[in-house]
């Protein structure tokens, strides 16, 4: 029998599966946004600023293979902290690199990820991610 305090335990709330969720989620978001770059490559190469390191095309390849790298790491659960705060930062460093007062639709997107970002700094990998396994957290002591 279901009852108020059972619906109301950790056994039903399931914060470890949205975590997974939102992971698989958004590295997927991040991964399909990668692969629309690269089919539009000639188009935004330009955009992309020449660095300390390269041209514009370099830059592009690092940043592009990067979030790649990183999105596979969130939604593997693999140094999730590690890589929500560089994403983040990224995304934080983004609003202005444009010369924008941070408004408009693209900033409201961007806040968004940045928001999704520090969410998974804030609460790790969860239950469900390489990390927890590797802590070794799910060893039962008796």
């Amino acid at each position: 029998m279901i009852t108020e305090k059972n619906i109301l335990s950790d056994s039903y709330r399931r914060p470890d599966t949205g975590i997974l969720f939102l992971r698989l989620f958004i590295g997927g978001i991040v991964l399909m946004h990668n692969v629309g770059k690269l089919q539009t490559y000639n188009e935004i190469i330009d955009s992309y600023p020449a660095m300390l390191f390269g041209s514009s095309a370099v830059t592009f390849t690092v940043f592009s293979v990067c979030e790649t790298m990183f999105a596979v790491m969130i939604m593997c659960g693999f140094q999730v902290r590690f890589a929500a705060f560089v994403m983040a930062l990224g995304m934080f460093l983004s609003l202005f690199a444009d010369g924008s007062d941070g408004t408009g639709a693209s900033a409201t997107l961007q806040f968004v990820y940045m928001g999704i970002y520090i969410f998974f700094v804030l609460a790790g990998g969860g239950k469900y991610s390489f990390d927890y396994y590797m802590s070794g957290a799910n060893k039962v002591s008796y």
